[in-house]
């Protein structure tokens, strides 16, 4: 089975701000954050679990796909999700126990 590369880029793509999403949400909800948590016993370990669940429901949604003819274009996009989202985390994290 050769893996289609765009499906997998936009899988990721849309993984990385899923996770991000589900961060957030558990802080500002203890109710969610606990739901999570009931489902594997840590809400960590959970958000884990659906990423990987997640990840492969998109790629399999998206395996129609036309092939990029620029895989770094799509490595540069997956590198300034992972910065921006990384970046709003901590400042969300920031605002929520220092401010």
């Amino acid at each position: 089975m050769k893996l289609n590369c765009r499906a997998v880029t936009v899988s990721v793509l849309l993984t990385i701000v899923f996770v991000t999403i589900l961060t957030i949400a558990g802080e500002f909800s203890e109710l969610f954050k606990g739901l999570l948590g009931s489902v594997t016993g840590h809400h960590w370990v959970t958000k884990s679990v659906f990423s990987v669940l997640f990840f492969t429901a998109v790629y399999f949604a998206l395996t129609f796909l036309k092939e990029t003819d620029e895989p770094y274009k799509d490595v540069k996009y997956v590198i300034i999700t992972t910065i921006t989202c990384s970046l709003i985390i901590f400042l969300f994290y920031l605002w929520h126990y220092i401010g």
